[in-house]
């Protein structure tokens, strides 16, 4: 008797823990290009209403090594247009903290709360979440970089191929972390060799783990995609770790690395807490009668 071929297909978003999360990236299969709310003239007209400073512009044509700053925020008056002439326009557009708009929340968390219930067990519950969304003109780059949440890149116009590296060495890892927590906005300094590409088109998307190198060239069409991020009750803990290093560094010290001692990361984040707090209670407003 001859088996019956296996089908070949993508895993779906709920089932993405127990196919490599968190650890190694990986591609599955969405709806989200099927979504009205989903379409250039919506995604034009979400950037008119975002508030300025979370749109962020630059030119599409880019080295895959660009090692300063991110892209300037705030500098277009009417976003959207470029948006509703992005075939011609030569322009990479970022949407940030989309899901501050009510009708982006319903769709983040939807998607969202299907992998919920698969990493609760083992990292706890989701927190920050947010969902980013990225337009460019044909054949644009996005530069090697690196983001400290994980995240899902769902594509639903056009296409692109996310390819992602490995670090020459732990000690290169550490670094751009570092520069990371320093204002890099995680645009690294070297390029990393390749480990593996996926090349999405709407429908498909891919898992990027926090910390993974990883760049993006556009096809041949206009592309648009969402990244939904979030961290988890583990990784903001890790979190909490680097702010404080970064803010040790900075008084020339020599910090442990997250993750050395449990007790020495319970430190430093109660250490934050107690900043976080002061700073709180700074910015409060005097209560009537008090000078």
């Amino acid at each position: 008797m001859v088996a019956e071929p296996v089908e070949n297909r993508l895993p779906t978003v709920a089932e993405l823990p127990f196919c490599g999360y968190p650890d190694r990236p990986v591609e599955f299969a969405h709806e989200v290009h099927l979504d009205p709310r989903m379409t250039p003239a919506g995604i034009a007209d979400l950037a008119d209403r975002l508030p300025p400073e979370e749109v962020a512009y630059e030119t599409a044509t880019k080295p895959l090594v660009v090692p300063d700053e991110g892209p300037p925020r705030g500098a277009l008056e009417r976003p959207g247009d470029v948006i509703r002439n992005l075939d011609k326009a030569d322009a990479w557009m970022a949407l940030l903290n989309a899901e501050s708009d009510p009708a982006i929340a319903d769709m983040m968390f939807g998607v969202l709360d299907q992998l919920q219930p698969g990493i609760m067990a083992t990292q706890g519950k989701m927190r920050n979440r947010g969902a980013f969304f990225f337009v460019a003109s044909p054949n644009s780059i996005t530069p090697a970089h690196i983001d400290i949440e994980y995240s899902l890149l769902l594509q639903f116009m056009g296409t692109k191929t996310v390819s992602f590296g490995h670090w020459a060495s732990d000690a290169v890892r550490r670094r751009e972390i570092n520069r990371y927590w320093e204002g890099s906005h995680g645009r690294v300094e070297d390029m990393p060799d390749e480990m593996v590409s996926f090349t999405l088109s709407p429908g498909q998307g891919v898992y990027i783990p926090p910390c993974t190198p990883h760049w993006v060239t556009n096809g041949p069409n206009t592309s648009m995609s969402v990244t939904l991020a979030f961290h988890t009750a583990s990784s903001t803990r890790e979190r909490r770790v680097e702010d404080f290093n970064s803010k040790a560094r900075k008084l020339h010290l020599n910090p442990r690395e997250p993750g050395r001692s449990h007790l020495v990361d319970s430190a430093k984040i109660g250490a934050m807490a107690v900043w976080a707090a002061g700073r709180r209670l700074k910015g409060a407003p005097r209560a009537l009668g008090t000078k």
